[in-house]
């Protein structure tokens, strides 16, 4: 099993991803998890800007890794799968929703809320005012969707792109997870025979 998340910035994603590895009793790998395997892999240094989640000038990483047509490494993507080693985990970001797209037991989550929510969270998280709140998830949000893009070719938030999105603003990070969860099992039910009314 192979959860991923995608979130917007401030819609509790990190949250929800560790409440659900606990519930579930599997492996979380983060932003930080996944930097520090890669530096004990010997990856990090080549593909810092992927573990770092920094949008790159396309043209100029080809140019200086030697592909062609501008297109970004596929390298991060092999090397993510050989960290999680396709063991039970939920990860976080990373483009991990296209990286493990098609197995078989992944499930893909995208969560978002209102940005006056997410404002009120990053504010009181970061001990910073609403304003400075909104313009850090913009900026977030934006760089965000600039690496999903360059890596994947594939619009960032674009529900098609996921086969879950959730809106945390609505129902709460424990909501969330237990939408996840009930998802996971309408699934497994449906792959298991109970595909009706096609």
């Amino acid at each position: 099993m192979i959860i991923t998340i995608g979130r917007e910035y401030g819609s509790g994603g990190h949250d929800i991803g560790e409440m659900l590895a606990e519930k579930l009793g599997i492996v979380l790998y983060d932003k930080e998890d996944l930097a520090e395997r890669s530096k004990i892999l010997g990856y990090y240094e080549e593909e810092k800007t992927f573990y770092e989640e920094q949008p790159a000038n396309s043209l100029l990483y080809a140019i200086s890794k030697g592909e062609e047509n501008g297109k970004m490494s596929a390298k991060p993507f092999k090397h993510i799968k050989e960290i999680t080693e396709n063991q039970a985990c939920v990860i976080i970001g990373r483009c991990a929703n296209v990286i493990f797209r098609e197995e078989v037991e992944h499930i893909s989550v995208f969560v978002h809320a209102d940005l006056f929510k997410r404002a009120e969270r990053i504010a009181d998280t970061n001990h910073i005012s609403k304003k400075e709140a909104e313009l850090l998830i913009r900026q977030t949000d934006k760089r965000r969707a600039e690496f999903h893009h360059q890596y994947t070719g594939e619009d960032w938030g674009d529900s098609r792109g996921y086969q879950l999105s959730v809106d945390s603003g609505r129902i709460g990070i424990e909501g969330a997870v237990q939408v996840i969860c009930d998802y996971m099992e309408a699934k497994r039910r449906w792959e298991n025979g109970g595909k009706q009314g096609i």
